[in-house]
């Protein structure tokens, strides 16, 4: 079945089909009591810092022993997928978040029989299965709910919940503790590929179910967002298995669909085109993520430099794109009735003086990029620097850890433009 079918199959009409194969939802009055616990006052996870493996195991212990779920099917078995656990802040799957993933999958086969784990992706969302979402962030300490924006946390907070697609409710949330030292924040391969980054609405509905309590609505945006999102999922795997053109399919139905075109999925396009040798389509769908992220008023791209210099990196298999994503910003930008103002970012190495100068100096080499390609941006462009005062990741490692501190940020803004 080719995805917009399948698309039309899952959805019948939109979310309904989804949720309940297209029948009249039961009205509130037939609705059912919340359901019990399946294993009565089973014991939550503690509030203390662990290491991640510990956090990992008692929250995928709470978090089945705890749901409030419908008994499975004929089957016997819920089927179960796992929809990416993400960073909170940037929406992005780490090594933490597939290391968790991958341990809750071996706890799940070892102790809970009655859930059939299966790859999240479009063949696997047509039996409305159970999914666990999750996400991780750093807090100020163990116990602590709010995130904290401070370099080199000490503790992370991780929390998962489980939805039912039957009913389109949450079953079950659970929060553990990790201590930082076991957590590795590095991007998986496709994100660490990707050249640009900007906050998602599909991130902000995930987040948003990931926050509800047991017998509260799954986010309607992600609901229907979900086929979209399958194939994503598919084109990542596809894309780190090296199966370009498997992955450039996938990304090319998702962004067909409702939800479809996040930037996960025009980086996508952008990356399976150029692992594929289509230097001109490799383009083309680079200029339509430069477009999206103008479109949406902000833009981060990990252009890479050299260690404490404004100077773009020299090896030409990191930095060989960036003429040619120079060429396509200049050439997004131009048309546009705005001024664009760049912003540098750092990584909190280093003094806040210094850093500040740096973040500067690297948004001035690319405002002067953009100039030498469009002159008529000279008048209507600024580079500023922020130095490590909005940090993403905020480790200080200063690796391809951390890309996303040293980035440079794109933002357009209404101005008043000289008549030629």
């Amino acid at each position: 079945m080719s995805p917009p079918a399948l698309f039309r199959a899952m959805s019948c009409l939109g979310l309904l089909g989804l949720l309940a194969g297209c029948t009249t939802p039961p009205s509130p009055e037939a609705a059912a009591p919340t359901l019990p616990m399946r294993v009565a006052e089973a014991p939550k996870p503690p509030r203390d810092a662990q290491t991640l493996d510990e956090a990992v195991r008692d929250l995928t212990i709470a978090l089945f022993d705890r749901a409030r779920i419908d008994p499975p099917g004929p089957s016997g078995r819920h089927p179960l997928v796992i929809d990416p656990l993400i960073d909170r802040a940037t929406g992005i799957q780490t090594s933490a978040t597939r290391g968790m993933e991958a341990r809750m999958a071996e706890i799940i086969g070892q102790r809970y029989p009655d859930y059939a784990l299966q790859p999240f992706g479009t063949e696997s969302l047509r039996a409305r299965p159970v999914v666990l979402m999750g996400a991780i962030t750093p807090v100020p300490g163990p116990g602590v709910i709010p995130a904290s924006s401070a370099p080199r946390p000490g503790t992370y907070r991780i929390w998962a919940v489980l939805g039912d697609l039957r009913t389109g409710k949450v079953v079950s949330h659970e929060t553990a503790w990790v201590r930082a030292e076991a957590v590795d924040m590095a991007p998986t391969g496709f994100f660490r590929d990707s050249p640009a980054w900007s906050p998602e609405a599909i991130t902000a509905a995930y987040l948003q179910t990931c926050a509800r309590d047991p017998g509260e609505p799954i986010d309607p945006r992600y609901l229907e967002a979900l086929p979209a999102q399958a194939l994503i999922a598919d084109g990542i795997r596809a894309y780190e298995d090296e199966r370009y053109a498997a992955a450039l399919a996938a990304y090319e139905a998702a962004v067909a669909l409702p939800g479809g075109s996040p930037m996960k999925a025009r980086n996508g396009l952008y990356l399976s085109n150029r692992a594929l040798g289509r230097a001109e389509a490799a383009e083309a769908a680079f200029g339509q993520v430069v477009k999206q992220g103008l479109d949406q008023g902000r833009l981060a791209m990990k252009f890479l430099f050299r260690p404490g210099t404004p100077a773009f990196w020299p090896n030409p298999e990191i930095s060989g794109d960036y003429p040619m994503w120079l060429r396509q910003i200049a050439a997004q930008s131009t048309p546009r009735a705005v001024c664009l103002d760049l912003t540098g970012h750092s990584s909190p190495t280093g003094t806040a003086a210094w850093n500040e100068h740096l973040s500067a100096g690297r948004a001035e080499t690319v405002r002067r990029g953009l100039v030498a390609r469009a002159p008529e941006l000279e008048p209507r462009s600024t580079a500023t620097g922020l130095g490590a005062a909005a940090l993403l990741i905020g480790t200080g490692t200063d690796d391809l850890s951390d890309a996303l501190d040293r980035r440079v940020e794109l933002q357009p803004r209404a101005c008043r433009i000289a008549s030629r």
